[in-house]
């Protein structure tokens, strides 16, 4: 018997064990390999067919997603894009809104409304509102016209050279183009909502429950109202700034003639006792200015000798008594 062959034996095992471990681990990595590689069309096929189909999926849901899909689809715009907008809306005009209003003092009202009207149309734009009504016995009245505002300055110009005396006048901007913007903003980002829930209606139509399909129609109508909304205001505010809007209030020059009565005018007599008073005012104010620059340092001057004189006359007459009380003592001590 060999003593040497059950050591052989143990070592040929060992060698074997070591084959088979390391055999095993190859064809387990190449497995894993092919399995992940074969995984991912399933994996993904199989969320899609979820997303698809979820028949489980609460209908309150609805809006989320497509708010994620509009989400996603604003993300998509590259930084160019982005930049390049920015760029043009940077250059692009500025959408500024002038109304001005204006009181003109004219001779005949009927006859300057109609002359406003024809200026309005010969400037492109048009008579928003024209009203006449009577103050006492004369016509007073008011005209709104639009005209376009690049005629604005120049329809100003020949009111004023319409009318006998402009009485007042207003005028004011407002610059509406970071609205404007903003509000394009909004439309933008609500029309990629819409379209995103559009798709999302059109895959709950195919396989949804009627449910899905009526919440998402809710949300579709809720954002085509915003988006109509939005519409709306840009068209006001797009119209605002090509027509500028002027108010004018007609003033019949009657109304600012003086009162006259047999000869005797009110305003007149008040214009002379005006002056009556204004004269009396200036004579005082010459008297007290001759006092206190003339007649005052006169007096100083001419009291001083009297002062003087009246200063000696009683020291005199001091001095004369001390000694005619002195000689007097003596006499009645005897």
């Amino acid at each position: 018997m060999n003593p040497n062959k059950p050591a052989r034996s143990t070592r040929t095992k060992l060698v074997w064990k070591c084959l088979g471990l390391v055999l095993g681990l190859t064809i387990l990595a190449v497995m894993s390999t092919a399995c992940g590689a074969a995984g991912e069309p399933a994996a993904q096929k199989a969320v899609e067919a979820e997303m698809a189909v979820a028949p489980e999926a609460p209908a309150a849901d609805v809006a989320g997603r497509g708010g994620e899909v509009a989400e996603s689809a604003v993300a998509a715009d590259s930084i160019d894009d982005i930049l390049a907008n920015a760029v043009a809306q940077a250059q692009s005009p500025r959408l500024i809104i002038y109304q001005g209003s204006i009181s003109l003092v004219v001779k005949d009202t009927r006859q300057a409304a109609e002359q406003i009207a024809r200026l309005a149309t010969e400037q492109g734009g048009y008579v928003a509102n024209t009203r006449i009504y009577q103050s006492g016995d004369v016509p007073r009245g008011s005209v709104t016209i639009r005209v376009p505002a690049e005629k604005y300055a120049d329809t100003l110009a020949q009111l004023r050279n319409m009318a006998e005396r402009v009485e007042k006048e207003n005028t004011d901007s407002q610059d509406v183009t970071e609205e404007f913007t903003d509000l394009q903003a909004r439309k933008t980002n609500l029309e990629y909502t819409e379209a995103a829930l559009q798709k999302l209606l059109e895959e709950r139509q195919k396989v949804g429950r009627t449910s899905d399909i009526l919440e998402v129609y809710r949300e579709l109508t809720n954002i085509r109202g915003q988006i109509e909304q939005i519409e709306g205001r840009m068209r006001y505010l797009a119209n605002q700034a090509a027509l500028s809007t002027i108010s004018i209030e007609l003033i019949p020059s009657v109304l600012y003639q003086p009162v006259s009565v047999a000869g005797w005018e009110p305003q007149g007599v008040a214009k002379e006792a005006l002056q009556a008073l204004v004269a009396a005012l200036q004579n005082l104010a010459n008297i007290a200015i001759w006092l206190v620059i003339f007649v005052l340092p006169l007096l100083v001057i001419l009291s001083l000798p009297v002062i003087v004189v009246i200063w000696v006359i009683r020291w005199w007459w001091k001095r004369y008594r001390r000694q005619k009380a002195g000689t007097t003592a003596p006499a009645a001590e005897e």
